[in-house]
């Protein structure tokens, strides 16, 4: 056991809380929105793409990897584009021995970029040996930082702000194919909004947590119900307003203290953590995943899962629903959270 047991005094994990003096006084400082196309998510971003996938090529059938989130598969169900499921093998790639795909086979393929530590090019390459009419539609939406690179291999590509920053709604896409422009802003993120607001003020004797946590969800009901919206004014004014490449570095360093400590542990990762990228979340397996990360709740430490099923039947999203564990190293955090929650998954795998 480490030898400081510490007491942690703040929440780690949840949505953003939001600086509104720094939101006011920083000034706009990078180009996040030029050149791409602004959605109310990263759902609604997918949809739009999906829906000029039909009606530009005329394509009907999109494949989706057997390891997803199920707002993937409404998007694609509110399209009404059919879904074929694809294998993953235990790299989180393409299984190409049982891919589906028939050569030539005029479809769109979706590809994750999962927590954002994936390079997508050789997998692209394969794709597009097999059918030179294949549309390919990069998901970005853990890997914001691959989204901002310059390169599009894939013919379209999309990501979500509010995974990565204090950002209450906005979905991105890059193509050189001409998409709908929504000027309508949503209106779920004034409920995800207000709630951030509330959870930086938040200290125990001023009010529960469940008044901003329910403003929270108020918001993500209304996401699906919004897919055709677009982003908000709000946050088309606070994205442009952070520092990528501050946030990026204290990212890493957090990533890289607790990668030091997962192998001091003997807790392997999902899939390997190159020191290039910025990862969303550092993914590891455990054995009794719900055992752990209980007792990590209890010390207010609350790492998500990715991804819960929610009624889907897919090989590889049950396999990693079960042992699955994101550990947060996001750029509200210090050294000495890191540390906390090693502390807290040592004692915790006991």
């Amino acid at each position: 056991l480490r030898n400081i047991c510490m007491q942690n005094n703040h929440i780690i994990g949840g949505e953003f809380d939001v600086d509104i003096q720094g939101f006011r006084h920083t000034k706009s400082n990078n180009g996040v929105l030029e050149g791409v196309y602004k959605y109310s998510s990263g759902r609604s971003a997918l949809y739009y793409i999906l829906l000029d996938v039909q009606k530009r090529y005329g394509i009907a059938t999109v494949y989706l990897p057997d390891y997803l989130c199920s707002s993937v598969v409404i998007a694609a169900q509110k399209s009404q584009m059919e879904v074929v499921f694809y294998n993953l093998n235990d790299r989180l790639e393409i299984d190409a021995e049982r891919f589906p795909m028939e050569s030539e086979a005029k479809v769109a393929v979706l590809l994750i970029n999962y927590f954002g530590l994936k390079n997508l090019e050789q997998q692209i390459a394969f794709v597009r040996s097999l059918s030179k009419n294949t549309i390919i539609i990069e998901d970005d939406v853990q890997a914001f930082y691959e989204f901002q690179k310059k390169e599009l291999m894939a013919d379209y590509k999309f990501t979500s702000l509010r995974k990565t920053f204090a950002c209450p709604d906005g979905g991105l896409v890059k193509t050189y194919n001409e998409l709908a422009v929504i000027a309508d802003g949503n209106k779920f993120h004034q409920y995800k909004f207000a709630g951030s607001i509330l959870k930086s003020l938040r200290k125990p004797e001023y009010y529960d947590d469940d008044v901003y946590l329910h403003l929270f969800e108020k918001g993500e009901s209304h996401i699906d119900d919004e897919i055709v919206m677009g982003m908000s004014q709000m946050s088309q004014e606070i994205i442009v307003k952070n520092n990528f490449e501050c946030i990026a570095y204290i990212r890493r360093r957090n990533a890289k203290q607790i990668l030091e400590g997962l192998k001091s542990l003997g807790v392997r990762t999902v899939v390997p953590v190159p020191e290039e990228k910025t990862p969303l979340f550092i993914p590891i397996w455990l054995d009794d995943r719900n055992k752990v990360r209980k007792q990590m709740f209890q010390q207010q430490i609350f790492c998500p899962v990715h991804w819960p099923l929610e009624g889907m039947n897919v090989q590889k999203g049950v396999e990693m629903a079960e042992h699955e564990m994101s550990i947060i190293i996001d750029q509200r955090y210090t050294n000495k959270d890191m540390d906390f929650i090693l502390n807290i998954l040592e004692i915790a795998l006991k």
